[in-house]
């Protein structure tokens, strides 16, 4: 990660351990959600004696699974230096146990799926289940790289493994243990959002024993997934990535106290959220407070609670480092703030979209009309940071359009295998001629210029080539190597939701043409062309699904 540039141009090209461990984990992951949403086809309260303790037993045993892999991860790095003769393998796969993988695979996912069928035994089936699962994941390991290979890897870790059991089995048993919380964090909730509308909402009323407050012509009832514990968990999780991927420059142990102050305020936060929740309701407008306002408003919580964190954290020079030099440099290049920093310049865009459109959301029911303020953002934040950009190639060939075609292709065929279907949003149609079309004309602009601007600049321009160096701002496109491709391709597609094996697929697509030309201009030209025939399907043919 802090590889200089010279020595990542020096850095052999070869499939070394780790990149294959991360491809193990990628199609490990994809098989076993796959073979959960089998198995989960049989409701749970379907399930008694045997079967019933097996799922339970499934359940946590897949949390520890996933909590085990992130311990070892973490641990062996710490020993980075003493693995890396193991780690930088270089065996060439092996087709044949990856068919065998494949065989296997068969059995195994049709097992998932009569796992729990009242009409083969039970005993039988679970039994074959797991050793189908035990052998496939070893051919699978064993495409990558042979035995030997793997048990050289464990023995240069030497007690991780073992070492790693106790912080996975903390993080399951903390997760059990919140559940406990649930409860009482519902109530101190609860106190809290009727501590806040009291003031300001007279007719109030308020249930402790059910937990439901608001007026007659409104009310909400806290449950238990509203107790705010799910904020706290996203900011516990944000707190420690965000101190160990900066831990070099901060204080420890006194920059751990970033952890309970993000957690008292996305608690806190929380509690608001609900009191403006129940204050939209009772001024009439009960669509927007349950469809748009009561699905976004969590995650701006989260988002305001983890962006003050952030500011704290990285600008507080009690808590760090790197802080005193920074306020040093900022007040030596007076007038030209805005341009010192590469990552913002990058990453604003994007993250301006992002937040208008919750804030959008929030203020729509079903249907988004405030989109144009994502628009409005995404040219203010790239107006803001305009100089920044004097040495981004925006320069592309015909290789950027073609490659866009391509990726419209593969998304129409997408849409189609996925079924989805839509006719044009009823709120639009609604609207009068004049604001129908300005509507539809904010969402052509942002889709063609806005969008394809700040998502490359983001995950290409920044994502790309952090990973390969922390100096990401002067390193080439061709010194990125494919597990950075892979990673911000695989980010790229998360945020587009149903359409995530799509995206992944369009941010190979256009991470590697700005690896192949060395030009950011290529990839944005590549994006905006499916774009913008994305919105001429949209528009033309009425194909609604693809917005």
């Amino acid at each position: 990660m802090n590889t200089s540039l010279p020595g990542i141009a020096a850095t052999p090209s070869r499939f070394g351990l780790v990149p294959r461990l991360v491809l193990i984990a990628v199609v490990a992951s994809a098989e076993i959600l796959l073979g959960s949403y089998l198995v989960q086809a049989v409701p749970s309260d379907a399930l008694h004696g045997a079967p019933e303790a097996l799922r339970l037993v499934q359940h946590w045993l897949f949390r520890f699974i996933i909590a085990y892999a992130v311990s070892l991860a973490l641990l062996a790095s710490l020993r980075g230096a003493s693995i890396a003769a193991a780690l930088d393998a270089t065996d060439r796969m092996r087709p044949h146990w990856a068919l065998v993988h494949v065989l296997l695979l068969v059995p195994f996912l049709y097992l998932s799926a009569t796992l729990y069928s009242p009409f083969m035994p039970f005993a039988a089936l679970a039994v074959a289940w797991h050793l189908i699962a035990v052998a496939a994941t070893l051919a699978l390991f064993a495409a990558f790289a042979p035995a030997a290979v793997w048990i050289g890897v464990l023995r240069r870790t030497g007690g991780l493994p073992i070492f790693a059991v106790v912080p996975a089995a903390a993080a399951v048993a903390a997760i059990k243990l919140s559940q406990m919380l649930w409860l009482p964090a519902a109530e101190i909730t609860f106190r809290l959002v009727n501590l806040l509308l009291k003031p300001v909402l007279p007719g109030l009323v308020s249930d402790p024993i059910t937990r439901v407050l608001g007026t007659s012509r409104f009310a909400v009832q806290i449950a238990e997934v509203c107790s705010g514990l799910e904020g706290v968990g996203l900011m516990l999780a944000f707190c420690t990535a965000w101190l160990w991927f900066f831990r070099r420059d901060y204080r420890f142990p006194r920059a751990l106290v970033v952890i309970p102050i993000g957690v008292i305020a996305v608690f806190l936060l929380n509690a608001l959220r609900i009191a403006v929740l129940v204050l939209i309701g009772n001024a009439g407008y009960e669509r927007v407070a349950v469809v748009g306002f009561h699905s976004q408003a969590g995650w701006i919580a989260f988002n305001l609670a983890a962006l003050g964190i952030a500011i704290l954290a990285h600008t507080n020079p009690w808590l760090s480092r790197e802080a005193a030099e920074r306020r040093a440099r900022r007040v030596q290049t007076q007038g030209r703030a805005v341009g010192n920093n590469p990552t913002a310049a990058y990453l604003m865009p994007l993250l301006a979209i992002l937040a208008a459109g919750m804030i959008a959301r929030s203020l729509s029911s079903d249907f988004e009309l405030w989109y144009p303020l994502r628009l409005g953002a995404a040219t203010a934040a790239l107006w803001i940071y305009r100089r920044s950009y004097v040495g981004v190639n925006f320069g592309f060939s015909w290789r950027g359009p073609v490659m866009g075609a391509l990726v419209f292709a593969l998304w129409t065929a997408s849409a189609a295998w996925l079924g989805t279907s839509a006719d044009e949003p009823a709120a639009l149609a609604a609207l009068s001629p004049g604001l129908r079309g300005a509507w539809i004309d904010s969402r052509l602009i942002a889709a063609v210029v806005t969008v394809p601007l700040a998502e490359e600049l983001a995950y290409r321009g920044y994502l790309l080539r952090r990973l390969t160096t922390v100096h990401f701002e002067s390193a080439p496109y061709s010194a990125a190597r494919w597990p950075a491709l892979a990673v911000s391709a695989l980010a790229f597609g998360v945020v587009h939701g149903r359409f995530w094996i799509a995206g992944t697929i369009a941010g190979l697509a256009y991470g590697a043409l700005a690896m192949r030309t060395n030009k950011l201009g290529e990839s944005i030209a590549a994006h905006a062309t499916t774009n913008a025939l994305i919105a001429a399907e949209v528009l033309l043919f009425r194909h609604w699904w693809l917005w």
